[in-house]
């Protein structure tokens, strides 16, 4: 069982430090995102010195927030948003010493970049994908983790149902999108068959938000 060693007010205190350019509004929704999603505990379960590849990375919270804790080596960061990966990569050049930190605009359709990472992470994006795609989609994230590495998942909940229609909401407020969900066990099958097992699992409610994160090692 790891515990978090940073709360989410440190977290967005951090945050502000470094995303300083954009509009203010998506300013703002960076810096409260650490409240309404568990990224100290997302972050507590990684690794020091860890390579990291973030899957639907958008403005790059999590990968610059781990490389301004120093507990990164590398990380690679994709999304198929172009604005957030300019957000992203603009936060980064105000970290001292994260040169090994990239972000990229590529879509989970496209071939993805080559190589295998200590720590595969999946936050909030599985509800996006499409439901054709979301078995392929966790095939490749789960191929992208070395013998022994860790892969991060984390999606909004679907219980109980009042948390799932705020999550729907918030999402469909910000994207325009409706999300699909993909029950848990579902998702626990399609890692299981790439020869991975689940170690940690855990619910997490912030405000009205619900969240359902899962750690699985190879």
């Amino acid at each position: 069982m790891y515990m978090p060693d940073v709360t989410a007010s440190d977290i967005s205190r951090r945050v502000r430090q470094i995303y300083t350019t954009g509009s203010w509004v998506r300013r703002m929704m960076v810096y409260g995102r650490p409240y309404i999603c568990p990224f100290d505990e997302l972050i507590a379960a990684v690794p020091q010195e860890s390579t990291v590849l973030d899957v639907g990375c958008g403005d790059g919270l999590f990968l610059n927030t781990l490389s301004h804790l120093r507990k990164i080596s590398t990380g690679l960061g994709f999304d198929t948003n172009r604005v957030a990966i300019a957000s992203a990569q603009m936060a980064g050049k105000n970290i001292r010493n994260s040169q090994g930190i990239r972000f990229i605009e590529w879509s989970i359709g496209q071939e993805w970049p080559e190589g295998q990472f200590d720590v595969v992470s999946m936050i909030d994006v599985l509800h996006h994908i499409p439901p054709h795609d979301k078995h392929r989609a966790i095939e490749n994230a789960v191929n992208h983790v070395k013998p022994g590495g860790l892969f991060l998942f984390k999606d909004i909940g679907i219980k109980p149902r009042w948390r799932a229609f705020f999550n729907s909401l918030h999402d469909f407020v910000l994207t325009r999108e409706r999300v699909t969900y993909t029950p848990l066990h579902v998702v626990v099958s399609w890692v299981e068959l790439e020869g991975m097992r689940e170690i940690e699992r855990r619910t997490i409610n912030r405000f009205w938000y619900g969240h359902e994160m899962i750690l699985f090692t190879k």
